[in-house]
């Protein structure tokens, strides 16, 4: 099959998120234009002046409504789907058929466009598993989170832990999202390569923060930076990935022809967070507020990422995966060298500056 060819044009959705941004930037340093969706130009313009002549925005105000890509994939090659709901509500039922369908009209949308050549999108490890910490568990690229997909059959009886019920709907969205598109693929056979690639934490740099702030999990490493003590537990230890990898790992899937109908393992290695806190005090001795942690279990999981590290070798990553000492240098020198700039708040500021407030 064809693939992006090199200075080919690509489409990535929700280009205002944290791993779309940083996709963005990989791309364009490889040589590629982007083209990327945003709900509104308005709230974004920035972005076409960031990132420069190679790129343009394009609204799409909602990814669920039907037909709303057929205008924003003419003469694109390749097209990286990244925008996704991350709303967990337990009460938010409708995620799953919202997941579904966004991938659907996607795919649809492509098909009929003859410039695409390759679809790549965006996943997580919810779609694989929940993993229990300290709980052995084995991930490779065929595991799938039944166990979610089970459990929201039918509708939730308001029993146990609403947040973590919330957790599970999005777990199973991600699950038949993918399962859906690759069944979607099998039945229609494009003529456009399909892959997936399946992140768990991403860490590392962090696109113009003082315009997008810090989102995702880059913004629980600037609040372990500013000392709020729950910070670790918003995302226990697990795996992580550097956020450059994880964009390496979907430019591969674009574009290299042998890479199809395949789910990418973005995994790098575990953490746990008394291993970060050693690393930040060690390397940024003095600028860390932050300075313990009582974890009572890590994680005890195994991932089959063998063919992801093979993939970011020939994209020019001769290690590899990047250690989590380099992941983390890269998100702390991005939050040093933007500390004198007006960032916006994150939640997890509001939150702190909320309970200051109420004392």
């Amino acid at each position: 099959m064809a693939s992006v060819p090199p200075g080919g044009l690509i489409l990535v959705t929700g280009a205002n998120g944290y791993v779309a941004s940083v996709a963005i930037k990989v791309f364009l340093q490889r040589g590629y234009r982007v083209r990327g969706t945003v709900r509104s130009i308005a709230h974004n313009f920035w972005m076409e002046a960031y990132f420069g002549s190679r790129f343009e925005l394009v609204e799409v105000p909602n990814i669920n409504t039907p037909g709303a890509f057929d205008g924003a994939l003419k003469d694109v090659d390749g097209i990286a789907h990244i925008a996704m709901n991350m709303d967990m509500s337990p009460h938010n039922q409708s995620i799953i058929d919202e997941t579904i369908n966004s991938n659907l009209q996607l795919l649809d949308a492509a098909v009929k466009e003859p410039s695409v050549k390759s679809v790549v999108i965006t996943s997580s490890l919810a779609a694989c598993a929940l993993p229990t910490k300290g709980v052995p568990y084995r991930i490779d690229s065929k595991t799938w989170n039944n166990a979610a997909i089970e459990k929201t059959a039918t509708p939730w009886n308001l029993e146990g832990n609403p947040r973590w019920h919330g957790i599970i709907l999005y777990g199973a969205s991600k699950a038949r999202g993918e399962q859906e598109a690759f069944a979607w693929v099998r039945e229609h056979k494009p003529s456009f390569s399909f892959n997936t690639v399946v992140p768990n934490v991403n860490f590392g740099t962090a696109v113009s923060p003082e315009n997008m702030g810090y989102r995702s999990s880059s913004a629980v490493i600037d609040a372990v930076v500013k000392g709020y003590p729950a910070a670790p537990t918003i995302l226990p230890s697990q795996w992580y990935v550097d956020v450059e990898d994880t964009a390496l790992l979907h430019l591969g899937a674009l574009t290299l022809d042998d890479v199809q109908s395949e789910r990418l393992l973005a995994f790098a290695g575990r953490y746990s967070w008394t291993q970060i806190l050693e690393i930040l005090h060690r390397r940024y001795p003095q600028k860390i507020m932050l300075k313990s942690v009582d974890e009572a279990a890590t994680d005890a999981g195994e991932i089959e990422n063998g063919r992801s590290i093979e993939i970011l070798k020939r994209m020019g990553k001769n290690k590899g995966f990047t250690s989590l000492e380099n992941t983390l240098v890269k998100a702390l020198d991005t939050i040093m060298e933007n500390q004198s700039k007006n960032i916006p708040k994150t939640r997890i500021d509001l939150f702190y500056e909320s309970l200051k407030l109420t004392n």
